[in-house]
């Protein structure tokens, strides 16, 4: 598994934005693709060549959120290995919307709880 981000030379830069813009409607995401690029933490992912998808994670109302945009169809199992790859790097609790079956069983898969109506959390434990 490949982890790129937008720091990285190699970073495909072109894929990722054209899969955003594919999928901005369904992220409920106004911003452009290089306002995401300025302000958030982006991370592609690749098992071997394959290009999978895209998560980003931003700031809204002083908490963590995440989206992301798989590639292909089918790529579930991998998908839920990039997501917990990432979710491994932050130490704070995560939140996200969504109305997607399809996000909501990755979210679920990976450890969100739903707490409101397409809202759902990651809660880290303090110690």
């Amino acid at each position: 598994m490949l982890i790129l981000t937008p720091e990285n030379p190699l970073f495909n830069y072109d894929e990722c934005k054209r899969l955003y813009e594919e999928n901005r409607h369904l992220l409920d995401d106004n911003s452009s693709f290089e306002e995401l690029l300025q302000d958030i933490h982006f991370y592609s992912f690749f098992d071997g060549d394959r290009f999978l998808g895209c998560i980003y994670f931003y700031l809204n109302d002083n908490k963590v959120f995440v989206n992301a945009v798989a590639k292909d169809r089918h790529t579930h199992l991998k998908n839920i290995e990039c997501f917990k790859k990432v979710l491994s790097l932050y130490s704070c609790d995560i939140y996200a919307n969504s109305k997607l079956k399809t996000s909501i069983l990755c979210l679920l898969r990976c450890g969100f709880k739903k707490i409101a109506k397409n809202l759902y959390k990651y809660e880290r434990i303090s110690l």
